[in-house]
């Protein structure tokens, strides 16, 4: 038994000594512009840790080490390590990245302070030429400071230089208020009513738009256009009108409407309508003009049998005196 509890301690030495014995990593993530022994070699001794054996790559970018120059490297620290089936090592110089996002972000930030603007989101920043992702030493965690300034506030054109340990950045461009917008995805012909799908809603910087811009896809939906549009057209309030449910001379349907009756009869428009629009329409059958209201697509309701009722007749010498009056009065 002795023998036996022996050996397996014995084992368990051996175990646990090659598991804490040093042994190369496969890859390697460093932080500084050199890598240390540590870097490369796990379960190496403290002592030993923090010797410099070869520079890390730049900033943000991986190189590769072959295994035998590792080891040639540690020989003269007294660090034996096996290769154990490496052939190289990958390393990695970590970096803070900032990309067009962040710095126009930044600018952003500085506009919205020149011009006094509480929400970021509405404004507009366009740069001048594409910008190159940076790679920051991952120490420099604070906010972008720029170094040179110009900003005007009529155009918003900016002339920003940032500057970095080792670097310098330039971007030019424009920092614009913007504004919610609804706009067209398709083109659409005068007289298309707007349903959901034909809308989407843009930020537009004020500058571009003209007239009251409707911004908000609810107040649009069911209306129609006064003209044809373009798709990506802003559309303005003056754009829209209430969709005609009613053409003159169409036929339409009567709905006479009091209490206890309700009856049908047919009809022919002699005014265009919309929804809750008063409109003349002569009965077919009693050929006399009465008034009702546009309650859906070619119907008329009739809510009172009293309005005035006149034949089609009276309708047209009433028309031809206000027109002669018109003219007496214009000479």
């Amino acid at each position: 038994m002795t023998r036996v509890f022996a050996a397996l301690l014995f084992s368990i030495c051996a175990a646990s000594a090659h598991a804490q014995a040093p042994a190369l990593k496969s890859t390697v993530l460093v932080s500084s512009d050199i890598v240390r022994i540590a870097d490369i070699v796990a379960n190496v001794d403290a002592d030993k840790a923090d010797i410099a054996i070869f520079r890390a790559p730049d900033l943000g970018q991986t190189g590769t080490v072959r295994v035998a120059a590792v080891i040639e490297a540690l020989r003269p620290h007294d660090v034996e390590i096996e290769a154990r089936g490496l052939s190289e090592i990958s390393v990695t110089r970590a970096s803070r990245m900032i990309g067009a996002s962040e710095i126009k972000r930044r600018i952003a930030e500085i506009a919205a302070e020149r011009l006094r603007i509480a929400d970021l989101d509405n404004i507009a920043v366009t740069l001048d030429a594409p910008v190159p992702m940076l790679h920051l030493d991952p120490a420099e965690s604070g906010p972008l400071m720029p170094q040179r300034m110009t900003f005007e506030h009529r155009t918003g054109r900016f002339d920003i230089s940032f500057s970095f340990a080792d670097s310098q950045l330039r971007v030019t461009g424009k920092a614009q208020e913007t504004q919610d917008a609804v706009i067209l995805t398709r083109t659409m012909a005068r007289g298309d009513v707007l349903r959901d799908s034909d809308l989407a809603i843009e930020k537009r910087p004020k500058t571009e738009l003209q007239g009251d811009v409707v911004g908000d896809i609810g107040s649009a939906v069911g209306m129609a256009l006064q003209v044809p549009l373009r798709a990506g057209h802003a559309i303005r309030t003056t754009d829209l009108t209430r969709p005609q449910l009613v053409k003159r001379g169409e036929p339409v349907m009567l709905v006479y409407e009091v209490p206890g009756i309700s009856l049908t009869a047919r009809g022919k428009a002699e005014e265009v309508g919309s929804l809750g629009d008063t409109i003349n329409v002569l009965n077919v059958q009693s050929k006399r003009i009465i008034q009702g209201v546009v309650s859906g697509p070619a119907q008329v309701t009739v809510t009172s049998l009293t309005p005035r009722i006149t034949s089609a007749a009276e309708a047209r010498s009433a028309q031809q005196i206000a027109a002669a009056r018109t003219q007496t009065k214009a000479e």
